[in-house]
């Protein structure tokens, strides 16, 4: 062990990563932009672990596109997504995220494997990605591959299906340039705000019918989740403003609020139906 409890490695390739994963077990801690697991250093919340610095693994970044489905390695960050015409045409939801995501050196560092690594309720790269229905892919040495869909992938804050030993590869989804999106994160800056409640949507149309909706929402329950009674009521209805106001009513039974020093729980139930109105209303414009 190095300072602090810590022990230092740097594997050079994804294989020797997932080895040293291996044999690591419940100790390895995985670092790239850090954003997460240093803060939690210094507060001691975490002690004692192997940090696998997988920051310099060039086979873990970029974006890619192939048919109809786009790929983004679990290294990219938040700035480079920003950057990237790629996403901004067919992953508008997520494109917009990154613009509210930190602040610049945040998004230069953080990765979106990091982020939805860190399982955090309040995730704003998590958001978006849920409204797109990406999946996860993940390796390890003991299990292979695993595709997960995202929806599946939280169990509690902070925790994920996530085992000992499995590394975020990348994340996938299905282009989305032909629909409309929109992204609405709420919280008591502008700047560097954790999420009092966010949303993230996606919409399609046949004419001016709703033929599919997806919407997700975070810092909402203990999870971010997918509103899918709400999608239910939408689908296949003419959107006015009476069915806005219905679906703005039922999407607040959808949440598991907390009360916190942020915000009461009857703050954010009534705050969910604001931001689906506003979302909604963003995505139509």
């Amino acid at each position: 062990m190095g300072v602090s409890g810590f022990a230092y490695i740097s594997p050079s390739t994804k294989e020797e990563t997932l080895t040293v994963l291996s044999e690591a077990g419940e100790k390895g801690r995985i670092v790239a932009g850090s954003t997460n697991v240093l803060p939690d250093i210094r507060a001691r919340k975490i002690a004692g672990c192997i940090l696998v610095d997988i920051s310099h693994l060039r086979e873990l970044k970029g974006i890619e596109i192939a048919g109809d489905t786009v790929t983004i390695g679990s290294l990219t960050t938040i700035s480079e997504l920003l950057q990237s015409a790629v996403i901004a045409k067919e992953a508008g939801v997520l494109w917009q995220a990154c613009r509210c995501f930190a602040d610049p050196l945040v998004r230069n560092r953080a990765t979106i494997g990091g982020n939805i690594a860190n399982a955090s309720p309040a995730a704003d790269g998590v958001v978006p990605l849920l409204a797109l229905e990406a999946t996860v892919n993940v390796e390890s040495k003991a299990r292979g591959k695993r595709a997960i869909p995202l929806d599946e992938f939280f169990t509690g804050p902070g925790k994920s299906v996530l085992e000992p030993g499995e590394l975020i590869t990348s994340v996938s989804f299905a282009k989305t340039s032909a629909m409309k999106s929109a992204f609405i994160k709420f919280g008591l800056r502008k700047a560097m705000a954790i999420s009092l409640a966010s949303i993230g949507m996606v919409v399609g149309f046949n004419g001016d019918t709703i033929a599919r909706v997806s919407i997700a929402l975070g810092a909402l329950a203990p999870t971010p989740v997918r509103a899918r009674e709400t999608e239910k009521y939408l689908a296949g209805k003419k959107i006015d403003d009476e069915i806005i106001a219905r679906a703005s009513e039922l999407i607040k039974t959808e949440v598991n609020p907390i009360s916190d020093v942020r915000a009461s729980r009857d703050y954010r139930q009534h705050l969910t139906g604001v931001l689906f109105r506003r979302a909604i209303e963003a995505a139509l414009a």
